[in-house]
């Protein structure tokens, strides 16, 4: 009886022996956060990172909101809350997307004050703190601006249109796309002038919007202008000027004035011999010179073109080259 005993009580203290340390190192592990692990596990029950930046912009009948937030640390979260106080408490309007950035809110009186805030929510539920809050009073949009127009100058392009009344500002819109703008204007504030300068791409149509705006931190923006699109593919330089010719025995040697406009893209030079096969093309050159290695024994009448990005503009001309030895 008491060897089987023996045998029992020395099997509970091989299972103890065998096992008790994994136990130990288990609950240890779970205590202390023991491996790499654990530490997203406890650290998903802190509080995320808030959204910043928030702000808004009344447009027409729209009172677009927009914020931002970290894009590495969107697997972090399920989303945000946008929050909203017509003059009480807060109240949640919309639940949003871990990668959304922006909301529009059509509910909303002019001449009403608003408030908003957005909060972040993570995987476990856990919210953070309260982003920056914005204030908001809605005023009447301005009429649009109306005779919008361009104009190519040296190196830029200028947009002018009529001032939509006195005290009234100006965004403006850009886009490669027609009818197609972000939310955010080309320029960085507000402008009084009813022109703007802006750079090109003689490579692609571009489009542009103009939108009269109110307020003072937070705008009322009207609707948008007509919408202006202008297309390289459409730009026609100037004729060269001053044009002359150094003639040698061997060859003519051409040179001209360069093209005030920025975007030509070279010169195309045509020869006339004779009447009967007229003016012939003879080469092009991305410079403002070129070299006919043609004798010049024979009388003969040049014409230059410069190249716009898809048009040739009108021609100048140069008549009676001829080479005459000295004597």
């Amino acid at each position: 009886m008491n060897n089987r005993k023996e045998k029992k009580h020395n099997k509970k203290s091989y299972f103890l022996f065998l096992f008790l340390p994994c136990l130990l190192l288990t609950a240890y592990c779970l205590l202390f956060s023991c491996g790499k692990k654990g530490e997203p596990a406890l650290k998903s029950y802190e509080k995320p990172d808030p959204p910043s930046g928030l702000q808004a912009i009344h447009r027409e009948s729209d009172i677009i909101l927009l914020w931002d937030f970290p894009k590495d640390k969107e697997p972090e979260i399920k989303g945000f809350y946008l929050m909203k106080s017509p003059g009480g408490d807060f109240e949640r309007i919309a639940f949003l997307g871990n990668n959304v950035r922006s909301y529009v809110d059509t509910s909303f009186k002019i001449g009403s004050e608003y408030k908003y805030k957005i909060i972040s929510q993570n995987v476990n539920d856990v919210t953070s703190n309260d982003s920056n809050i914005i204030d908001i009073k809605p005023k009447s949009p301005p009429v649009p601006p109306e005779n919008i127009s361009f104009k190519i100058e040296y190196d830029s392009l200028l947009l002018t249109w009529k001032s939509a009344k006195k005290e009234i500002l100006y965004n403006i819109y850009k886009s490669d796309k027609k009818g197609l703008y972000s939310l955010m204007p080309l320029n960085k504030d507000p402008i009084r002038e009813t022109f703007f300068r802006d750079s090109f791409d003689i490579k692609k149509p571009v489009y542009y919007s103009v939108r009269s705006l109110v307020g003072d931190d937070i705008w009322s923006e009207g609707a948008s202008s007509e919408e202006v699109g202008i297309s390289p593919s459409e730009f026609v330089p100037s004729a060269p000027v001053g044009i002359q010719a150094v003639v040698t025995e061997e060859n003519i040697y051409l040179t001209w004035k360069e093209s005030p406009e920025t975007w030509v893209v070279g010169y195309r030079v045509y020869r006339e011999i004779d009447k009967k096969e007229g003016f012939l093309f003879i080469g092009e050159t991305r410079t403002p010179a070129f070299i006919d290695n043609e004798k010049p024994f024979i009388k003969r009448n040049y014409r230059v073109a410069a190249m716009g990005p898809s048009k040739e503009g009108p021609l100048a001309e140069i008549r009676d080259v001829v080479f005459i030895p000295y004597r």
